[in-house]
């Protein structure tokens, strides 16, 4: 896998395999992170499935990447200056999808969050008792049934 991005791929084209597949993953990796935001705001909910399980494989291979290089710290040091600028510019790209995936899934969460509350408080306003005075003379109106014989009766307890 290379950078498809041709200034990257010429800046990195002496690196080692493990940094330039790892900027190609950068590069998938916002390219699938920016394409999730067209796909969700577009309801596209068969896609979405699909190419989730595809960020996540590249999550994955990501972070293997970023382990093995990490236990070769000296991989970095000797890369040519414009190839470290060239990761510098993929690492700043990556930073940009994942901040922009991110506040799309939290207002994609916060606008179903609210629309499930909205529909919890319909339900309960119409399954609920109503919490309202009742006039007792007319009690017998509100259950649906009108008797003019039927008159409350009221007990006093005190002795």
């Amino acid at each position: 896998m290379s950078p498809t991005d041709k200034i990257i791929a010429r800046a990195l084209k002496d690196a080692p395999v493990l940094v330039t597949s790892t900027v190609a993953l950068m590069e998938e990796l916002a390219r699938v992170l920016m394409a999730e935001i067209d796909i969700v705001t577009k309801r596209k909910m068969k896609e979405h499935a699909e190419l989730l399980k595809y960020k996540q494989k590249l999550a994955v291979d990501y972070r293997s990447n970023m382990k093995a290089m990490a236990a070769q710290p000296g991989i970095l040091k000797k890369l040519a200056d414009e190839a470290k600028a060239a990761i510098r510019e993929m690492a700043k790209r990556l930073a940009e999808a994942v901040d922009a995936n991110a506040r799309m899934l939290r207002a994609a969460v916060g606008a179903t969050r609210q629309l499930i509350q909205n529909i919890m408080a319909m339900v309960r306003n119409e399954t609920m008792p109503r919490q309202t005075y009742k006039n007792h003379t007319k009690a017998h109106m509100q259950l649906g049934i009108y008797s003019p014989t039927c008159r409350p009766v009221a007990i006093s307890r005190t002795v």
